[in-house]
């Protein structure tokens, strides 16, 4: 079975023979077109044509030198003249002076060179400049060095910086370059007294170009001195008798995908009449539109309801839902078509169904919810919070508050939904009445306590599936609302509140008490250990629960809830369990504190002194003591919630569902330290 890896999350695209390097005369033909047509120089006009893959082709798409047909891209100050087309990537150079390495550099104002670190071994490479001051609107930039072994420096400098903050190699290498890189031809002028170097240099910095030359092995300080042209036409013809021979290894698939790359080659620069605006300023200028000011993004509302419809067509197109099915879960049928469809009017119902679909679908559904997302983003991960993100945006379309409103009840509801709702074949959302899956719930909430199990059942999981909208929407549960002026007991977020609920007798009937109580249109009333409704302290008015009051009541495994002030013996008792509960946190505070204590030989102390018996064997009596009273406590509380005899669990009878879960365990435990606001990572390519 192939296991999912959340990172070869991109459908791989398919490969196809390379066309054969040009030959001489070709590439000499372009070049002599571009200098006719552009007034480039001769190496620049070399480069460029050395570089594109059909050079024939551009020569033809050119047209007259005196009226060549290319894009026009206004820029302030401007016009800049592009071709489009494929080049090899070998034959272009990632910028060595990447703009946003500008803070990090260390100028020699700082730090004299070759004096500190590896970053301050040479100056930072300048900014580019005219190639001809006398012609300073020529599309050629040229950039001084010192020599070779500094270009060399700031290229690997910036390509760690990239790779670092920017690395698309895992997208690259399933399905190549998509988006054009913006190249121009640059001259590197060396110090040293060494020939002037020429190549394509990438306008925008390019994590593209810097991830394909990681996936290729190339070494990109070497590129403006590489003019081997046997070499890559050996190295193409290798690769199509590779594909000829239906070789499709690893390392071919990459090479066949990222050996060619689209691009827009910056070849001219017409300004405004009169105006003074150099080449290397209008480029600036057009690097800006991206980078500096660029679009403000969607957001993470929109790009998830986008992205969310986006697979709703996905699931139709292979027959995975129906159109009705379509309409009913993009929210664009009334209540009353819904009805006629056969379909639930609820809510709440709906959310149910629109989890289950996201989260506990079969592997088709997955499949569909992978090419969906891919076709517009290479970049998410298929992980449970963005199932739960794109569930949560159809979700709401129930909901008609203001925007305000809607967003916090996104942010809050999208981290309502746990592990157990990930876990496929784990439930089904289903029309049972509330009654009905409250019984059920409880049946299996009472054989986990009885066999000491953690996973109630199916019921318990859809219930509080269930639960989760009317809570979240009613604003009844929260998720964490950081440090400032925060009264939440804990930082859970809502589905481990809601987890902790579902596995406790009172939290499944707290579970159902919310979805009656929300379908009356009152507010959710707080229940007892029995499920009837609680009344507030020495006063006849219902308890309307609360965030806080949830997460008292229902805490994390290891806390005890919160206790009333009353002074009956169950209020006493409440107190003297919260009170335990607490000493034995102290206790594993003071254990930890102890074991951490480090001497000057960086060991822990107490390993080399140990502690004395006198003080050890109290020690261990009380322990052994409570634990023997802790395992009877745990058995009596067993048979009075549990059944005598439960059905034993039935083990899983597709061994592909149990490495599923586990690989939604792994997933889930690599997204833990997220921030619960935070965002997927933006789209931006470049660095």
């Amino acid at each position: 079975m192939v296991k999912i890896n959340p990172d070869d999350h991109v459908l791989p695209r398919p490969v196809e023979r390379l066309p054969d390097y040009a030959n001489a005369k070709a590439r000499q033909s372009l070049a002599e077109r571009l200098t006719d047509a552009f007034g480039l120089t001769e190496s620049s006009a070399t480069t460029i044509s050395n570089a594109i893959v059909n050079p024939s082709e551009v020569r033809r798409s050119i047209g007259e030198p005196s009226d060549p047909d290319v894009e026009r891209i206004p820029v302030p100050g401007g016009t800049l003249l592009g071709i489009r087309t494929q080049v090899w990537a070998r034959r272009i150079m990632p910028d060595p002076r990447n703009p946003r390495t500008l803070p990090s550099r260390k100028h020699p104002f700082a730090v004299d060179p070759g004096t500190g670190d590896e970053d301050s071994r040479f100056r930072p490479v300048p900014e580019p400049q005219p190639l001809d001051w006398d012609r300073p609107q020529s599309a050629e930039l040229a950039v001084e060095v010192e020599s070779r072994h500094h270009l060399a420096w700031a290229a690997q400098q910036t390509a760690a910086y990239v790779l670092s903050e920017n690395d698309w190699s895992i997208s690259i290498r399933s399905q190549g370059v998509m988006e054009a890189v913006w190249l121009v031809a640059t001259t590197f002028k060396h110090a040293d007294g060494a020939d002037p170097a020429t190549t394509l240099t990438t306008a925008e910095g390019s994590s593209r170009a810097t991830a394909v030359h990681k996936l290729l092995q190339v070494v990109s300080g070497d590129v403006p001195y590489d003019d081997n042209d046997a070499g890559m036409r050996a190295r193409v013809k290798r690769l199509n008798d590779a594909f000829d021979r239906g070789e499709r290894d690893s390392d071919t698939l990459v090479a066949l995908r990222c050996e060619r790359m689209p691009a827009l080659i910056l070849v001219g620069f017409e300004p405004y009449p009169g105006g003074t605006t150099g080449f290397p300023t209008a480029v600036r200028s057009f690097v800006a539109l991206r980078h500096v000011d660029p679009p403000k993004p969607w957001g993470e509302g929109p790009e998830n309801e986008s992205l969310a419809d986006e697979v709703l067509d996905e699931l139709l197109r292979r027959g995975l839902i129906t159109a009705t099915e379509r309409e009913y879960y993009a929210g664009s049928c009334t209540k009353a078509e819904a009805r006629a469809a056969h379909l639930p009017d609820d809510p709440v119902l709906r959310a149910a169904r629109l989890v289950h679909l996201f989260t506990a679908g079969d592997g088709e559904v997955f499949e569909a919810i992978r090419m969906a997302v891919t076709s517009q983003s290479t970049r998410k991960r298929m992980t449970p919070k963005l199932k739960n993100d794109l569930a949560t945006a159809l979700i709401l379309r129930a909901v008609s508050k203001d925007r305000a409103d809607v967003d916090q009840i996104r942010r809050y509801l999208r981290h309502a939904f746990g592990k157990a709702a990930h876990r496929r074949d784990a439930w089904t959302a289903t029309s049972r009445s509330v009654a009905d899956l409250e019984n059920s719930a409880l049946k299996e909430v009472a054989q986990a306590i009885a066999t000491q199990g953690e996973e109630p059942g199916p019921a318990s999981v859809e219930l509080a599936v269930r639960a989760a909208f009317p809570l979240v929407v009613d604003g009844r549960l929260n998720a964490d609302r950081g440090t400032s002026n925060n009264d939440q007991p804990d930082r859970r977020t809502p589905g481990e509140v809601l987890d902790a609920m579902r596995r406790n007798p009172q939290g499944v009937r707290q579970l159902a008490r919310a979805l009656r109580d929300y379908s009356e249109g009152v507010a959710i009333r707080a229940v007892g250990e029995d499920g009837a409704i609680r009344k507030l302290e020495g006063s006849s008015e219902e308890q309307v629960i609360s965030d806080v009051w949830l997460r008292n009541e229902y805490p994390p495994a290891g806390k005890a809830k919160a206790a009333r002030p009353g002074d009956s013996p169950t209020d006493r008792y409440d107190r003297a369990v919260v009170a335990l509960a607490d000493t034995m946190e102290e206790l594993r505070r003071s254990y930890e504190a102890l074991a951490n204590v480090v001497g000057d030989d960086d060991q822990p102390i107490v390993d080399r002194r140990g502690v004395e018996d006198r003080l050890t064997g109290p020690w261990r009596d009380i322990l052994r003591s409570v634990d023997e009273e802790l395992i009877l406590w745990s058995r009596t509380y067993r048979k009075r919630h549990g059944r005598a005899n439960p059905v034993a669990a039935q083990p899983s009878d597709d061994a592909h569902d149990d490495e599923f879960d586990e690989e939604i365990e792994d997933q889930w435990d690599a997204e833990a330290g997220d921030e619960p606001e935070d965002g997927e990572e933006r789209h931006s390519e470049e660095v």
